[in-house]
């Protein structure tokens, strides 16, 4: 059977400065456009096109769908990125420098360090991971792309290779980065899916 191939997009470039960009809805800059097109520019041939409601993710996919005559993008809620809480909006630096510790605990082990009034990593995941299974159900055998974020491809790239949580931030998810996976079905067995590649955008092919 023909596998599903989903190809991850994470966006470029944002305008605001460093912050915490979970529900923060910035848009991409310029550069930010730029560098996602040029991530892309090897690649063709979406049968669908799905994004993250955020404008960083949704503006390029709904352009882009346009200009290549493709699939109209369609929102995928659960493709949203990690609501960052107390944090959501700041400066990293700003809020490194009140509560270093916090910062620190929360890039080695997000899974029990959640930032104050922020999502849990568990409920991020299992959003992100049931976004990904009726993406899975419902364009089966299909070539998507899927625009979204560092975080929520993070998340699906350890659901993939059956990665714990806690280590998240060791996987590089750069800006405009591209992911390819193929997800192989059958009848009597449960899906198989494979990493093709992981290309962060200066070292694209």
């Amino acid at each position: 059977m023909t596998p599903t191939r989903i190809d991850l997009l994470r966006h470029g470039h944002c305008l605001g400065g460093e912050i915490f960009r979970g529900h923060t809805d910035s848009p991409a800059s310029p550069l930010g456009l730029q560098q996602m097109t040029q991530a892309l520019a090897p690649e063709d041939g979406w049968q669908q096109i799905l994004s993250s409601p955020a404008q960083r993710c949704l503006s390029f996919a709904q352009h882009y769908s346009q200009q290549k005559r493709q699939a109209k993008a369609k929102i995928i809620d659960g493709l949203q990125e990690i609501y960052f809480g107390d944090w959501e909006g700041c400066k990293v630096d700003a809020i490194f420098q009140q509560d270093p510790a916090a910062v620190e605990k929360f890039w080695r082990d997000p899974e029990h360090n959640p930032p104050t009034n922020g999502e849990t990593m568990a409920n991020f995941n299992q959003r992100v991971i049931s976004a990904w299974q009726q993406i899975l159900q419902q364009y089966r055998g299909q070539h998507v792309l899927l625009v979204s974020h560092g975080g929520v491809i993070r998340c699906i790239l350890a659901h993939v290779l059956g990665m714990p949580l806690r280590p998240l931030s060791r996987l590089a998810v750069p800006h405009a980065c591209l992911s390819r996976i193929d997800v192989f079905h059958k009848t009597d067995s449960d899906d198989w899916p494979q990493l093709i590649f992981h290309r962060p955008l200066d070292e694209k092919i």
